[in-house]
């Protein structure tokens, strides 16, 4: 079960606390906690675009790649909640474009069925591949 300061500093990485993620960084919360469902901070801060806390904690030793219960990255959750800016950082910084999820889909896959044609194109351009199309 997690404690009041486990739930204040996902809601930090959330909002874009910058410096009260910091602060949990510094008391020693490691970069790669997770909420009960395997959510990190950094997957937190792609739900919500929070650019600058994504390199906060990449800084600090965070993953950029690692998965939730459900096997998704933080780019995977920027692409779900159409956060542009941020799956293009992430990218930049080497994230993988096309994990699978326990779906067997990509974030790419995510984007063309649901429909939203500026991410699609963002994943397009940026690489990213179909695991459908691969079948």
């Amino acid at each position: 079960m997690l404690g009041q300061v486990s739930i204040k500093y996902f809601n930090a990485c959330s909002s874009g606390k910058l410096a009260v993620v910091a602060s949990f960084l510094d008391a020693g919360v490691s970069p790669q906690a997770r909420d009960r469902y395997g959510l990190t901070g950094l997957i937190w801060a792609g739900r919500k675009g929070q650019v600058e806390v994504a390199d906060l904690l990449i800084g600090r030793g965070a993953a950029v790649d690692a998965v939730d219960h459900r096997r998704r990255t933080a780019l995977f959750h920027a692409v779900t909640y159409r956060r542009y800016v941020f799956v293009e950082h992430l990218a930049e910084l080497g994230a993988d474009l096309s994990p699978i999820d326990m779906h067997g889909w990509t974030p790419l896959d995510f984007a063309e069925t649901s429909h939203h044609s500026k991410m699609v194109a963002i994943l397009t351009r940026l690489g990213g591949i179909s695991a459908r199309r691969r079948a």
